[in-house]
């Protein structure tokens, strides 16, 4: 099926890193559905990508209740979805003691429970019209959680783990189920990681010594939903300089001009 031929559907698209994935979905050539809770972001969006192609949606995750709903009305009025972004995300967090149950439920509803409703609503027509891919934005906090960060942490392992039955489950629709983990990246809404002292200790922790771009995260994202990546799924791909990977403890030491005899 040719690339214009195809309709995607992105959640989180008026963010930094949903915004790049919208437009490198438009330059494919894909109709584009951008749903996001701000309109002032959706706003930003189709003023930066001025296209026919682009369809704006104002949709809050947080309701669950009314997500159904709102998928099969999507569904009638614009048919079915072959390319499936599912990146919108919240991290919201304290300290375990300190975390309210509302906290928690923000992150799982945002996290994981939006993006198994939107896979539950809108897979069955993605079948049908022949098959298709989907990519959950995780994240690297679900291999290395950090303190304050429980809620968020064990939602994005959760989603993982999502991820994991759903590219079993699709696999004989033809449907492909892969997911993406950032690192730290930097964006409008993460400013403070530029701030001193934090990010020099920081990128001691990055082999490849720099934060990671929303153009970063875009292009794997465009990769897993092409045709290239046509034998792929259930996988997660970490985008994060080689923080996971591989820990450099000569970068972490202080730097001394003296030699081991």
């Amino acid at each position: 099926m040719a690339s214009a031929n195809l309709q995607a559907l992105v959640t989180g698209a008026g963010g930094a890193i949903g915004s790049k994935i919208v437009g490198c979905l438009l330059a494919v050539g894909h109709q584009v559905l951008a749903v996001d809770q701000s309109a002032t972001g959706l706003e930003r969006l189709c003023a930066e990508y001025d296209s026919a192609s682009l369809t704006p949606i104002t949709f809050d995750l947080t309701d669950t209740q009314g997500t159904p709903e709102f998928l099969a009305s999507l569904l009638d009025k614009h048919g079915a979805i072959h390319r499936l972004v599912l990146n919108a995300g919240v991290w919201p967090g304290a300290r375990i003691v300190d975390l309210s149950d509302d906290i928690w439920q923000l992150n799982f509803a945002v996290n994981v429970t939006s993006p198994f409703l939107f896979l539950r609503g809108l897979t069955p027509a993605m079948a049908r019209a022949g098959g298709g891919a989907v990519v959950c934005t995780a994240s690297r906090n679900a291999y290395r959680s950090s303190t304050g960060n429980a809620a968020y942490d064990a939602s994005k392992a959760a989603l993982l783990g999502l991820v994991r039955t759903a590219a079993g489950e699709f696999a004989q629709d033809h449907i492909r189920v892969n997911a993406i983990s950032p690192g730290v990246v930097s964006t409008p809404s993460t400013a403070e990681i530029e701030e001193e002292p934090f990010r020099s200790a920081y990128l001691r922790q990055i082999p490849m010594d720099r934060y990671g771009t929303a153009e970063d995260i875009a292009g794997v994202c465009l990769f897993l939903l092409s045709e290239e990546a046509g034998f792929i799924t259930g996988q997660d791909i970490i985008v994060d300089g080689g923080q996971i990977a591989c820990q450099d403890n000569s970068r972490l030491l202080p730097q001394t001009d003296e030699r081991s005899p």
